[in-house]
């Protein structure tokens, strides 16, 4: 009797996640020149962060708040 997650990530949105996410992470956490604000950086590089869970997992709990779904049944 667990929590089951229903898979919502299909493997396009998977791999384009995974590149924006470590983008996004290295925007916020590595790279000082793009974001001088430390607090605007660190929500960017937090945000990717977020996207690269979802990614790995293949869920994401906004898409299920919104009822989307980029998952085939193929994948």
């Amino acid at each position: 009797m667990g929590l089951q997650w229903i898979h919502n990530v299909g493997r396009l949105d998977q791999i384009l996640r995974i590149g924006i996410g470590l983008a996004l992470m290295w925007v916020g956490f590595v790279d000082d020149a793009l974001i001088t604000d430390r607090l605007i950086a660190t929500l960017v590089g937090l945000f990717g962060l977020l996207n690269l869970v979802a990614a790995l997992f293949r869920v994401c709990p906004f898409y299920t708040l919104a009822g989307i779904n980029t998952n085939n049944q193929d994948d």
